[in-house]
């Protein structure tokens, strides 16, 4: 074998046949496991660097630009048609959800008018966290950040009620959110 042989031909090979001993389940949940560490690790890092209060900023923002992109990408891949009434975008946020990380929390949703749905959060992982970090006093969600991403990206003008802020949970509060679309009831 020479110094400049390339092995990655070879690598890629072997590194396949490991890869499929994961069942496709077992693959998907280490890949949100470790973006859900890469999104912590992110997070502390900047809140250390810069303090808490930009570390919110940044993640509210992030949170709802990622939203965006991947609510673009998956409706696409989905072949999703425009959301034309609340069902439509239920539907698409549950197919999100069910995507990215359906283990991360415990939820209900119910719809609560014509336009309007609630999403109650029983067990939420962003919650735990930064409980277990011990920031859970100063932590601003970016869950429904990400959310207000998606209904952007799908062209839906909405409400958030309450307004987005600090974790609602740690406030000794429910995590409730009424989400009221402009659009018309079907």
């Amino acid at each position: 074998m020479s110094p400049d042989e390339d092995l990655k031909t070879e690598l890629r090979q072997k590194a396949q046949n490991l890869l499929r001993r994961l069942s496709p389940t077992e693959r998907e949940a280490l890949l949100v496991k470790n973006w859900m560490s890469h999104d912590a690790r992110w997070f502390m890092a900047v809140a250390r660097e810069y303090g808490m209060e930009v570390a919110n900023r940044l993640n509210q923002v992030a949170a709802h630009e990622l939203g965006k992109a991947e609510a673009q990408r998956l409706a696409r891949a989905l072949g999703l048609p425009p959301v034309a009434s609340i069902d439509d975008y239920l539907l698409a946020q549950e197919a999100f959800i069910s995507l990215l990380g359906p283990d991360l929390l415990d939820y209900r949703v119910s719809k609560v008018g014509d336009n309007a749905f609630r999403v109650d959060v029983q067990r939420c992982f962003a919650h735990d966290q930064a409980v277990r970090a011990g920031i859970s006093d100063t932590f601003e969600c970016g869950i429904f950040a990400r959310i207000t991403g998606w209904l952007n990206a799908l062209g839906l003008a909405y409400e958030t009620s309450p307004p987005l802020g600090p974790c609602l949970k740690t406030q000794g509060r429910a995590c409730a959110y009424t989400i009221t679309l402009a659009i018309k009831p079907e």
